[in-house]
């Protein structure tokens, strides 16, 4: 089932294995996907049809993967602040397929302790721990509370330490619902439990048989999960919030996340020459979220005589922000920079530079000559008006994360960009692929245009085995920001040939095996099909299959290999290319 088809009852896929997401964290963790193991997942996390965070890592071989946690994978770029109502959603390298979970808004607001006289009466509360929390309207929608616990963790409940007084609980775990079970009720050995969940609110008490115990549960980790599906498995779609872990992002080296980076700066100015001043305007761009906002601007007029800059720093407005720099020597022309900072200072940007009759000109990115960094207007000599505020300003640049080499295609995926301003809604996006010719120098531009709202795209009509190097553009109307690709991120790929698997059937009583699909399109390649998982190894079904010149390949053998058990299959070609599959079994 695909995410589509289920996503209007508010649910995610039902889904091969887990997705555990620790909102206080940004953790995600992928367990259960077995027949995924030594596949590549990509997992996004988008806010109201936003993406917010994308990473990518390696399913291990117990099917399992876990982002921003030590060992584990890192967020690319920038570390989400993952919260409730985002979606989480995980997709293969090899296997057609989709997963995703909301995540729940649950969240503990408080951790209380009252403690009473102790009695010789055995059964009388001797302390009580009370956690209380909300939730928002993703209960009854997305999740309901028959699929939500209140829990407290701490292995001292259940083989306390010896110089402590003994545990009557004898659990490492104890929780509270609020849809019990009748063979499971609520309480247990040593404590009693009552709560109530209604109208956004919870509140959980555990009354206690003993003083000590009361510590260990007041010491003990506080977490309220909640999970979307149950269809046998209790954790599909869980959300975990735990009550004070200290907020990402950054675990294990980890990326920071927004609201510890540097802030994204204006790329564009209006300047208006006055003689030996110059006013500049702008536009306060539109930072990811989660980030702290600007706080200061730093614009500069570089003298290319002395050297020296001419510096103005200006607080930020929410919306227009303008400085004036004083001091211009009249007949000469000023390189201008700017740079903001909101606690960290971001990279200095070129806007262009001010001639001096007024005009100016922008910026250029040295990769691709068309492109405009500055983007700003200029204003005549002796004092031209500088327009209110510009009609289109340059959005703010997406952040290339990744690229697929594909058949004479590349596909680019990317961070999405951010309007410049109110009125310069981001059109849509870019995507450059330009070959290396044989001297090293750049050869011709491949470009396809995709939508406003995608995250990702193709170029077609590339040559295989030829190196090229992707950049992608946000467009806002004329405007055409630069494009910068993710720390770790190489924008270089190679087209080559990609091997396809249509049909792929097995019938064990006569060994017999159909298997079809694509390749290159040249009747010069061949394919190669062997049993395992493991590309260009295993015992042989059969080996140089000609590719016809519609790239279609094709196999129809009887008495072939016995398959195994995991009916996985793998084939090669040619061309450098491979891929993995499984059959379908009959009889």
């Amino acid at each position: 089932m695909t995410l589509g088809g289920i996503a209007q009852a508010g649910n995610p896929p039902l889904g091969p294995g887990n997705i555990e997401v620790f909102p206080k964290r940004d953790m995600v963790a992928l367990e259960g996907y077995d027949a995924q193991a030594g596949e590549t997942a990509t997992v996004t996390v988008s806010r109201n049809g936003q993406q917010v965070g994308i990473g990518e890592g390696v399913i291990d071989a117990t099917g399992f993967l876990e982002f921003n946690h030590p060992g584990g994978s890192c967020w690319t770029g920038v570390t989400p602040d993952i919260q409730g109502g985002d979606l989480v959603e995980v997709r293969f390298s090899r296997t057609a397929f989709t997963d995703g979970a909301y995540v729940s808004s649950a969240a503990i607001t408080s951790v209380t302790h009252d403690t009473f006289a102790a009695t010789p009466a055995e059964g009388d509360v001797e302390g009580t721990v009370t956690i209380a929390g909300t939730y928002g309207d993703d209960f009854g929608t997305r999740f309901d509370l028959s699929r939500f616990v209140v829990e407290v963790v701490n292995p001292e409940m259940r083989r306390p330490d010896p110089s402590t007084p003994p545990t009557l609980i004898g659990e490492r775990a104890i929780g509270w619902t609020p849809v019990t079970d009748p063979a499971e009720p609520n309480g247990g050995p040593g404590y009693e439990v009552t709560g109530s969940a209604g109208n956004g609110a919870f509140s959980v008490t555990f009354s206690m048989y003993s003083a000590a115990d009361a510590e260990r549960v007041l010491d003990g980790e506080h977490v309220v999960t909640s999970w979307m599906q149950e269809s046998g498995e209790l954790a599909l779609g869980n959300s975990l919030y735990e009550f004070g872990e200290t907020d990402g992002p950054g675990f294990g080296g980890c990326p920071a996340g927004p609201a510890s980076q540097a802030p994204v700066p204006p790329t564009s100015v209006d300047a208006a020459r006055s003689g030996t001043d110059v006013t500049l305007t702008w536009t306060t761009p539109t930072q990811p979220a989660g980030a702290r906002p600007i706080t200061t601007y730093r614009v500069a007029a570089v003298d290319t005589v002395t050297g020296q800059e001419i510096a103005v720093r200006q607080g930020a407005n929410p919306g227009e922000n303008s400085a004036v720099i004083h001091g211009l020597v009249a007949d000469q022309s000023y390189p201008l920079v700017l740079e903001a900072t909101n606690g960290l200072w971001s990279p200095l940007v070129e806007l262009g530079t001010l001639h001096a009759d007024g005009s100016l000109t922008p910026a250029t990115d040295p990769t691709n000559p068309d492109t405009t960094g500055g983007g700003g207007t200029g204003g005549g000599t002796g004092g031209g008006e500088t327009p209110a505020e510009p009609v289109v300003v340059a959005p703010t640049a997406p952040s290339l994360t990744r690229v697929l080499s594909g058949h004479e295609s590349v596909t680019a995926e990317w961070t999405a960009a951010q309007p410049g301003n109110a009125n310069s809604p981001i059109t849509g996006y870019e995507i450059v692929a330009t070959p290396a010719a044989a001297d090293g120098t750049p050869g011709t531009p491949v470009t396809a245009q995709v939508a406003a709202t995608a995250t990702s795209g193709t170029v077609t009509g590339l040559t295989n085995g030829v190196d090229h190097t992707v950049s992608v553009f946000a467009l806002a109307g004329e405007q055409r920001t630069a494009g910068t690709t993710a720390a770790g991120v190489t924008g270089v790929v190679t087209p080559n040939d990609v091997v396809a698997v249509s049909r792929a059937q097995y019938r064990t009583d006569k060994r017999e095996y159909r298997i079809s699909g694509t390749a290159q399109d040249t009747t010069a390649n061949r394919v190669h099909l062997r049993i395992g998982d493991v590309a260009g190894s295993g015992q042989v079904i059969q080996l140089d299959v000609p590719v016809a010149a519609d790239g279609t390949w094709s196999v129809d053998l009887r008495n072939g290999p016995t398959l195994p058990a995991n009916n996985r299959f793998n084939v090669t070609s040619d061309s450098g290319a491979g891929t993995v599959a499984a059959m379908t079994r009959t009889r």
